[in-house]
């Protein structure tokens, strides 16, 4: 379904209904129906056509969620950019998508390279990027002013976002999503949740301009009518606190942010019973972590999604959450999931191979990259994800490794991602990367770099391992890292220069031959 009719129909049912709560201050389903509507019609009065980009920079707020829907309501394409990237990744981004405007602040703005002499360097304003001379609109004049308007909508399958990935070793790429793809995962994970329609609380501490935080959080509160909590800024306290204050229902997040949270004083003490929904993804969940919640009377959900899918691909029910935590679960109802080989033929059950996924929750391709997506898709409209998994028919998939990211040591393949969560289940190991270098006998040598503040001595970490795991998996080489592993700006760890890191820290740590 359109989005637009998801903002109607709110508006409509529950007028006067808390639909956002930032900083403490809320607003109402009608009340985000008009203001967004003032944005949606000044775009268009400003020569923004259907299919046109609006870019998006600014912090989390109700203002980028209003930007949000007066864009796609306008018929726009809507482009959020990450602060958190660097000038010349969001060059790369304005430029790639070609944005007509772009909703920002004098204080960033300027990583676009437009200047904006502002008497409030915090102020929000319209910057139209087709002519940078054109003085910017404050967005609290857009706001003031009565419009004429009346929503676009010319198909459910309208492109709504393009979501450009982080990427840890390349170049961001623009995922061209649609109404009708992202609806389709809404629906999968309403059924899969059981979401109380009207009544879910949902809590926004990820940044908004993430993928998995605008798709997989906010495109789903507009379309079940909760009540949206957003923080500015993750502080792990407050947000303990506006969990147990609000009864927020549903908690998604990084596994990082669910760390933060149970290192949070108070953590032990705290009522957290309301949380029907612990929902974690982008990485394994450690089983410590699993166990700290699981002690509240919350179960966390591992999650397997890709940007390319709309979000999640996968999610456990709940009986299958708690008899096997480590399994991400069965397929949305909108999906079918294979395990293929290298010649993309099938394979049986419980067998490694690639992740390939078709559905219509699919993005509609690659912004402007014809060669990608021929590479990505199959005839059959099969997309190939580049995760190796396997798929137990009763348990549900499991997730390995990056195809890129496996290691063949010695003739026998060994995915980084499993020892990592061996690794992370040790006491005193808070990050862990497990990767290659090369070898003239084994091929990969598997090797280790591990962060934690109270770890000295890598070889001592070597047998609780073995208890864990084979000894051709164990690495041989651990190096302990004094600082925090390189992650990206969505917290994922940064594997291209792993190998020139671990060589420069080699003297520093302790060699398991």
């Amino acid at each position: 379904m359109h989005f637009n009719r998801y903002i109607a129909h709110w508006s409509s049912r529950y007028p006067d209904k808390v639909a956002l709560v930032c900083e403490d201050r809320p607003i109402t389903w009608r009340e985000i129906d008009e203001r967004s509507a003032r944005i949606a019609a000044f775009l268009i009065a400003r020569g923004v056509e259907p299919g046109d980009r609006v870019g998006c920079l600014l912090e989390n707020s109700i203002d980028w969620c209003l930007a949000f829907i007066g864009a796609f309501r306008a018929g726009a394409i809507f482009v959020p950019f990450n602060r958190l990237f660097g000038r010349y990744e969001l060059d790369q981004i304005a430029r790639d998508a070609e944005c007509a405007i772009v909703v920002s602040c004098a204080e960033d703005v300027a990583k676009l390279d437009v200047t904006h002499d502002a008497d409030d360097p915090r102020a929000i304003h319209f910057y139209d990027l087709r002519d940078r001379d054109a003085p910017p609109v404050p967005l609290a004049d857009v706001l003031a002013r009565e419009w004429a308007f009346a929503d676009h909508r010319r198909s459910d399958d309208d492109p709504i976002a393009i979501c450009y990935t982080s990427g840890t070793t390349g170049i961001p790429k623009g995922i061209l999503l649609t109404h009708r793809s992202v609806d389709t995962m809404v629906q999968g994970l309403t059924m899969t949740f059981q979401w109380s329609i009207g009544n879910e609380r949902f809590v926004i501490l990820a940044p908004l301009a993430f993928t998995g935080t605008v798709i997989c959080v906010l495109c789903p509160l507009l379309a079940t009518g909760g009540t949206g909590f957003i923080e500015k800024t993750l502080d792990a306290s407050r947000a303990l606190e506006l969990i147990v204050r609000e009864r927020i229902t549903y908690f998604p997040g990084v596994p990082a942010l669910f760390e933060r949270i149970a290192a949070a004083p108070g953590f032990a003490e705290a009522d957290i019973s309301s949380i029907r929904t612990g929902n974690a993804g982008g990485a394994p969940v450690p089983r410590s972590l699993l166990e700290k919640f699981h002690r509240k009377g919350v179960t966390i959900r591992q999650q397997y999604g890709t940007s390319e899918s709309s979000g999640a691909i996968t999610n456990p029910e709940l009986a299958l959450a708690l008899r096997c935590p480590e399994s991400a679960g069965h397929p949305l109802p909108t999906f079918d999931i294979e395990i293929r080989d290298a010649g993309a033929r099938a394979v049986p059950p419980d067998t490694p191979g690639e992740i390939w996924i078709r559905g219509p929750q699919m993005m509609q391709g690659y912004w402007r990259k014809p060669e990608a997506n021929a590479e990505a898709f199959d005839a059959d409209g099969w997309y190939r994800t580049g995760d190796l998994g396997r798929y137990d028919p009763e348990l549900g998939l499991f997730v390995l490794d990056r195809k890129k990211n496996m290691l063949i040591s010695g003739g026998v393949n060994v995915y980084p991602a499993e020892v990592e969560r061996a690794m992370a289940r040790i006491d005193g190991v808070e990050e862990v990367v497990v990767f290659g270098m090369p070898h003239p006998a084994w091929g990969d040598e598997v090797v280790a770099l591990v962060h934690g503040p109270t770890l000295t001595d890598g070889a001592a970490l070597v047998p609780r391992l073995r208890e864990l795991i084979g000894p051709y998996k164990t690495p041989r080489r651990i190096i302990v890292s004094r600082e925090p592993l390189p992650r990206t700006a969505s917290s994922k760890v940064v594997r291209h220069g792993l190998q020139e890191l671990f060589a420069r820290l080699a003297g520093e740590s302790s060699i398991v031959a």
